[in-house]
């Protein structure tokens, strides 16, 4: 209500004015700031995903000598693979906060520069080692690097260099479907639309088994997605009951998922402890998407995050190459702590030397490249 109705009587009969709209139907934004925990929970999942491959899920490397770790050890690292499905939340929030307010152009040059700097170099390393000291009987065929160098081998159904690299089509998929908002426009409403959508297809392709539609929509992680990008409408904007059923509905459906996953299927892991451990992780993105961890600002979680990317990019062939080779000679405690740091030393001088000047370089290019397409306009060229 303003000043001057609230003081004067109204000239015209109340019926006859047009009522205004109330400032509290407006979503107030929070202030933005960096969120260094999210860099410690990508470093984190990384880490997990990594000690799962080298125990769990690879201990036949170790040729029985993994025995040393111990039972207990072993089983907490058999619900390490969940460190895929935390980072796919993570990355639906992060996803959706660095869009905001970008073009697509910008988007894209922003996921480009973000991937394909240290992807390419992780395909050549990898491929160079597979190559010149095969894991048993695999052998990277070298005709496959340079398509694998796109990241769209997947769609020509050539096997990648490293087979944890699946998760980078999910990721790319995502992309694809999250491109169509920034295209139009990042906004509260259009942000909302979009879970709301995707759930629905997700739904839907269940029910039909459509193999079609799963190749788009990604079913079974589709929700992992959605759960991180609500909980940044979350933080953006702030709770409210819509939101929070989007959450509840999405951290559902990824539940009922994940009874799907081998490790679940196979009996291997429990359930009720998967759902447990998810439960913990979402309640601590809560957390973090209301504020409770904004008091972290050590600036070293910058670097910490940025090594996420190429520990994930390296971490299994070539460090499962070096257990192979060296099991029966090193103790198994030793070994596995000089391959997890010969790793973090490996992904600290890829992002340092490689990635952060490629990017630069990619960045400056491709942005180059959009400025004159846009200048170019329709005008006739020779």
């Amino acid at each position: 209500m303003t000043i001057e109705t609230e003081l004067a009587p109204p000239l015209d009969p109340p019926a006859a004015r047009p009522q205004p709209v109330p400032a509290a139907t407006a979503r107030p934004e929070r202030p933005q700031q960096r969120l260094y925990v999210l860099d410690l929970l990508r470093f984190l999942a990384a880490m997990a995903v990594l000690f799962y491959h080298y125990l769990p899920s690879s201990a036949g490397a170790w040729h029985g000598d993994d025995a040393a770790f111990g039972a207990t050890f072993k089983d907490i690292l058999q619900y390490a693979w969940l460190g895929v499905e935390a980072f796919f939340v993570i990355s639906g929030f992060v996803i959706c906060m660095s869009s905001w307010g970008r073009s697509l152009s910008q988007f894209f040059v922003s996921r480009v520069t973000r991937l394909m700097p240290a992807y390419m170099v992780a395909v050549v390393l990898t491929t160079a080692v597979v190559w010149l000291i095969p894991l048993g009987k695999e052998r990277f065929h070298l005709s496959h690097m340079l398509i694998d160098l796109t990241m769209v081998n997947r769609f020509l159904n050539i096997p990648a260099a490293e087979s944890a690299y699946w998760t980078l089509f999910t990721e790319l998929k995502f992309y694809l479907l999250f491109a169509i908002v920034v295209a139009f426009g990042v906004t509260y409403r259009r942000v909302v639309l979009f879970c709301l959508l995707w759930t629905v297809a997700t739904l839907f392709t269940h029910y039909t088994g459509s193999t079609f539609l799963a190749a788009f929509i990604e079913p079974f992680y589709a929700s992992f997605f959605v759960m991180g990008i609500t909980l940044y409408l979350i933080h953006r904007f702030g709770p409210d009951l819509l939101l929070w059923c989007m959450l509840g509905t999405s951290f559902a459906i990824s539940m009922a998922c994940l009874a799907q996953r081998d490790p679940v299927k196979r009996g291997i892991t429990s359930y009720p402890i998967v759902v447990l451990v998810m439960f913990v992780f979402v309640a601590v993105m809560v957390v973090v998407a209301l504020g409770g961890f904004n008091w972290i600002k050590w600036r070293g979680l910058v670097t910490v995050g940025a090594l996420t990317y190429p520990v994930y990019l390296l971490h299994h062939k070539i460090g499962l190459t070096f257990v192979e080779r060296f099991h029966d000679s090193v103790s198994p405690w030793l070994l596995l702590a000089a391959v997890v740091v010969g790793v973090l030393l490996l992904s600290y001088a890829v992002h340092r030397l490689a990635e952060r000047p490629l990017a630069r370089v990619l960045k400056r290019g491709l942005t180059d490249s959009f400025a004159r397409i846009r200048t170019a306009g329709g005008t006739p060229t020779r």
